[in-house]
Formats: C-alpha cells, structure tokens, sequence
C-alpha cells in the first residue's frame, strides 16, 4: 500500500496544470498519449471525463451508504453510460488507449479498470486497480476484512470477507491479491500500450513509451533490452548494440540472453560489413 504524496526527485508533474501534486493516474495516462501522438486533441476526452466525474459527484449526494453508492455507480457504468470490451475489429494500440475507451466507452480490460477505479475514488471508495488471479481487476476495500472484486470489461462483482483465522487455516492456500497505485498503474499502462505498438511495427511510438518508463524506473536492463531492439528496428545500430549490450551485462542469467547475444552478434556483423 502506498501513502498519498508524490517523489520530490520527479519534476515531470511541473508540465501539468493540475495541482502541486502529482495527477491521478488515469489523468497521466491520458496525457501520455500526446507524447507519441503530438497531433491528439485530447480536450474532447477531457471533457467526457469531467462529465462523469460531475454525475459521479451528484450520484455521492443521493447515495450515502458505500454499498448502494457502488451499485448506483456500477450500474451507471455498464448501463446507463454502456461501458464494456471492444467487440470490435480495432487495432490493439487503441483499445489499450484511455483517449479512445472514455470516447467510445470501450476498451481493453486495463483501461476499464482504469477508468472505473478513478471513478470509484472520486465516489469516495477506497478502490485500486489490481491482480487477482492473473487477471486485471478493480478492487474495492469496505474495512479491512471485506470489500468487492470487480472484473471490469463486465461488471461482474464478487463479495468477500477475511474470516479471522484465515492465515492460520487456507492462508496458504489462496494467492493474495496485488493491489496496483499510482507510478504501478501508469507503468501498466505504459508497457501494455509499448507491446501493442510492436506488435504492430510502430516502433517510433513504442520507444517513446520505453523512454517514459525509464524515466520512472532508471537504468532498468529490461526497458533498456527493448529500447536497443527498438533502436535496431529504427536503423539506429550504435545506440542499440550499447543497449543490447547493457542487458547482457547485467542479466547474464536470463532465459533469453542466447537470443539477445546473436541479435548483438549480427549488429556486430553487419558493423563489419558496412565498414
């Protein structure tokens, strides 16, 4: 769990005009898509948010009780505003895009647990983005025994309570859940969105979500691997072998190091050839 505040090293909250704090991070999520798409008009996606959080507002004064606020807002979701997973033949890099999901109330399972746990908040819920079981789901906490878990592309919900003795019977047995914060959920979305761009050969937009990953998390060998296969791609050899090499130095063991050495290797040859 994380307390609410922001990192004192991290100035990018300065570009925003929001407040001395960092912004929510569905708000960081949507902005993030004018950095590989600078011709984005997100302003219409601003204000269908603004919208929803203004209903959400009114929806708090006639619902006092936590339970009956959250069923009025999740029927609000899936009902009345008709929020749910694309069934539609859209390219991958959109469903996973917060700017399309809240326009076309649909999206990819992450954006809707997104979007719907911000909503959440802002009905006053102690909820968060989570994984359970694997899956992308919205948490939403009651007291410390019991609270919902939602599956966001449906709205199913499931209720449950800790009972007292549960470590010392089953707590074995049953995965925790992880529940998801802030900087958590604007990498998720980040490095969902950097493998639909590759699996799409929009490699120029991927690398800029490398890039703002690794302004959260350093040197990290793993982002620099896929910035140097990125590079590669982009025609920019040198900088790729340093970045491919970096990964071999500091994850000798990995699984795939055989594979990343013969990409080195062959950046290595071509080097030799073209000199």
């Amino acid at each position: 769990m994380t307390t609410l505040g922001y990192d004192e090293h991290d100035e990018s909250y300065l570009d925003d005009t929001y407040d001395e704090f960092t912004p929510p991070p569905l708000y960081r999520c949507i902005n993030a898509e004018s950095k590989w798409d600078p011709q984005i008009d997100l302003a219409p996606t601003f204000s269908v948010l603004t919208d929803f959080e203004q209903q959400i507002n009114a929806l708090c004064v006639k619902q006092k009780d936590p339970h009956d606020r959250l069923e009025a807002l999740l029927d609000t979701f899936y009902s009345k505003w008709l929020f749910s997973a694309s069934g539609l033949k859209v390219p991958e890099h959109k469903i996973n895009s917060l700017s399309y999901t809240l326009t076309m109330r649909s999206g990819s399972v992450t954006t809707l647990g997104i979007l719907l746990t911000h909503l959440l908040e802002q009905a006053h819920l102690d909820a968060s983005v989570c994984i359970n079981q694997g899956d992308i789901s919205v948490h939403v906490a009651i007291s410390d025994e019991e609270g919902y878990i939602i599956e966001p592309s449906s709205g199913q919900q499931s209720w449950y309570i800790i009972p007292e003795n549960a470590d010392e019977e089953n707590g074995q047995e049953q995965e925790p859940l992880e529940l998801i914060y802030n900087d958590e959920v604007y990498k998720l979305f980040l490095a969902q969105q950097k493998w639909s761009f590759i699996s799409e050969n929009k490699f120029g937009h991927a690398l800029v979500c490398v890039e703002l990953l690794m302004e959260l998390l350093g040197d990290d060998p793993y982002e620099r691997r896929d910035r140097g296969y990125l590079l590669n791609q982009l025609d920019c050899p040198k900088m790729a072998r340093d970045d491919l090499q970096f990964f071999i130095d500091e994850c000798p063991d990995d699984p795939a190091i055989e594979i990343i050495q013969h990409q080195l290797e062959e950046l290595e040859d071509n080097n030799k050839t073209h000199h």
